[in-house]
């Protein structure tokens, strides 16, 4: 979603589910949107940058009757061309086309009571989203004889951690449409405050893409479509905030159903498809030919449906000398159900028993309930005014839920409802910390030292139903993560021209318990019996899971730095000028959970990306600059995976316009 219009936005650490509703569990962002104002106002924003990129926005507020009624609306465009070349057809994919609209409407009728009443509605229709190969696999990465190598199929393209080419013929959409309403309404109640929030939001996705990179069809159709409706409804009483006790509490209930429906078809087998490419039909069995035209498929069909119910309260005491005292809970109520049926495809589902057990029909009912209790406890110490010394400990809540995979092959001994639940992931979180303002508020400090246990952390993975060759992304539960580390941020502002800010953080975050983790690609290769991901027995098959036990987490660097500077100076009359950069760096990260005797190759080195402005403002009313986004340019990848129907040691990654240079102009009003 695009962060138009914008007011504030709040990044919360640690469990915040108490307070901020469902699932909550490791923090949460909050984006607060600019209220109706009872001045009239116009915002607007343009921008142009290499690539073709345009983005445009604009929000108009004032009032509409006196005090009583005020409105706001926004709206925005963004275009972008692609940047991922498709040599097949010369397409460019990775595009950008997006728009959407917001409105607000304020009432106050009479005194006491308001009403705020909110709608947007936001589309995207983009030729996405494509990854590329970042290596392909070799005789050299996979010796076993037989072996097809993905490379083949493909024609001449370039890989490495640059690519941005693939060689398709296939489909690439992405089509999201969103929109919702809600209600918001606050009563006074003498001193306190009721509050109703009412929401309802409907969100639509629809997405292909050519799974196989290449212009024979292994895998073409790669469909997959989710409806989203959800509501919720939430009663708080506020109580007044200059009291030596405060407190909150409320209910809330929360209901959501998604359906989905997905289509793959294809030869599903390099080999297959490309004697299907020559014309040949191919002989399978005695007496069972594939002819050449034939394709296999199956469609899936899903529905997710939610129902949480809670009741909470949180209350803030200042007990004198300085301390204050927190408590909180919240009691959550949840039901979760799945209806999952999967069928051949129509007209491509004859050979379907050639592609084993995860194309078979299959249809079934999950559901499951659970009941939890969250809560927060702390403690602040105001020892001088601006200093403060805090310490917490909460328990947060992520429900449980199904995994509606379209390789479901339910083992032997095991049930559907058992193999495909995901149990709820229960964390606990300490922090420590300190915040000041020095120096006449010149220099602020924070600084804060936390430890989270995850148990039963739902962690995703890559799953491979017995004898399939594409693999689905699942959750999983992992027994324990633990996640701890320091964050530092000191913030200055040596004189009214000069700002500057540094923040830093160290995370070690580590599985301390995780024996169901998926076997890579190249775990396959492992021969020594009984080591991670090789055969349990001489002769046996090799394990498709290994023990992830104190390894590191993926997509979790160890350490992130920032730095960032602005600098202001009047230039003659009304016309001022600026100058501002800032720099983030990430330390090395992996993004693949591979054993200690496989080197892994989906490690992305360290990075850092520096941004600068220049500019002038008239009055700051208007504002026009200069810009560019990775200076340097920097490239880094946002994933690194096995490459789908490619052998052992075969690498596909997702690349990102923002791992290029990118210089533009931007203009801004304020009125």
């Amino acid at each position: 979603a695009d962060l138009v219009d914008l007011d504030r936005v709040e990044v919360l650490r640690g469990p915040q589910g108490l307070l901020f509703g469902r699932n909550a569990s490791a923090g949460l962002i909050n984006i607060v949107t600019r209220r109706p104002t009872r001045v009239p106002s116009l915002i607007a924003n343009a921008s142009y940058a290499s690539g073709d990129e345009v983005n445009l926005s604009a929000g108009l507020s004032g009032p509409v009757a006196g005090d009583k009624i005020l409105a706001r609306v926004s709206g925005y465009l963004n275009k972008r061309r692609g940047f991922v070349t498709d040599v097949f057809d010369g397409r460019l994919l990775n595009n950008r086309n997006e728009y959407g609209f917001r409105g607000t409407v304020e009432f106050h009728p009479a005194d006491g009571l308001e009403i705020l009443l909110r709608g947007d509605w936001s589309r995207r229709a983009n030729d996405c989203c494509i990854w590329t190969v970042r290596q392909f696999a070799t005789a050299a990465t996979d010796p076993r004889p037989g072996q097809r190598f993905l490379s083949a199929f493909t024609g001449p393209i370039a890989t490495g951690p640059r690519a941005r080419q693939i060689a398709g013929n296939g489909e690439y959409r992405n089509l999201v449409t969103s929109r919702g309403v809600s209600g918001e309404a606050n009563f006074a109640i003498g001193d306190y405050t009721l509050t109703s929030l009412t929401g309802y939001r409907r969100w639509n996705q629809a997405d292909n893409n050519d799974a196989d990179l290449s212009p024979s069809n292994v895998l073409n159709r790669n469909f997959g479509s989710n409806a989203l409706n959800q509501f919720s409804q939430e009663f708080r009483l506020t109580s007044p905030s200059a009291r030596p006790f405060r407190f909150v509490g409320g209910l809330f209930y929360y209901n959501s159903n998604n359906r989905g429906q997905f289509q793959q078809i294809g030869r599903f087998s390099l080999s297959l498809a490309n004697l299907q490419n020559l014309g040949i039909n191919a002989p399978l069995a005695p007496g069972v030919i594939l002819p050449a035209a034939q394709l296999f498929g199956r469609d899936v069909t899903t529905k997710i449906a939610v129902s949480d119910y809670a009741a909470f309260g949180q209350g803030d005491w200042k007990v004198g000398g300085g301390v204050s005292l927190t408590a909180g809970a919240r009691l959550t109520k949840t039901r979760v159900g799945l209806d999952y049926t999967r069928v051949g495809t129509p007209g491509a589902n004859a050979f379907n028993f050639v592609v084993g057990r995860a194309f078979a029909p299959l249809a079934f009912n999950a559901k499951t309930r659970d009941t939890n209790i969250s809560w927060r406890l702390g403690v602040q110490y105001v020892p001088q005014a601006n200093h403060m010394l805090y310490a917490s400990v909460s328990r947060g809540y992520k429900g449980p839920g199904f995994n509606n995979l379209l390789d479901i092959v339910v083992p032997a001994g095991s049930t559907p409802q058992a193999f495909t639940k995901v149990d709820p992931e229960i964390p606990t979180a300490y922090e420590l910390g300190y915040k000041a303002s020095l120096l006449d508020r010149k220099l602020s400090l924070s600084a804060a030292l936390y430890l989270t246990d995850f148990k039963d952390f739902q962690a995703q993975i890559v799953e491979f139903a017995p004898g399939a060759s594409i693999g689905s992304f699942a959750i999983r539960n992992a027994g324990k993560l633990r996640s701890k580390g320091l964050e530092l941020t000191l913030e200055a502002r040596p004189t009214r021209h000069f700002t500057a800010g540094v923040s830093f953080a160290f995370n070690d975050a580590k599985y301390v318990s995780f024996t169901g983790a998926s076997c890579p690609r190249l775990g396959a290769l492992v021969t020594t019996v009984g080591a991670p991901c090789g055969p349990a027995i001489a002769g046996g098959p090799k394990r498709t899971s290994f023990d992830a036990s104190g390894l590191g987490v993926t997509n979790a660097p160890k350490y992130t730095a920032a730095l960032d500077a602005r600098w202001d100076t009047p230039l003659s009359g009304n016309l001022n000028g600026f100058v501002q950069a800032n720099y983030y760096w990430r330390s090395a990260t992996k993004y693949g959970l591979y054993p200690d005797n496989i080197a892994n190759p989906t490690i992305q080195p360290s990075y850092g990306i520096l941004n600068g402005s220049v500019g002038v403002d008239v009055d700051r009313k208007i504002t026009v600059s200069l810009f560019a986004k990775n200076l340097f340019d920097q490239n880094f990848v946002t994933s690194i995976f096995d490459l789908p129907l490619d052998s052992a040691g075969g690498l596909g990654q997702y690349v990102t316009r923002d791992a290029e240079r990118t210089l533009g102009v931007q203009t801004n009003l304020r009125f």
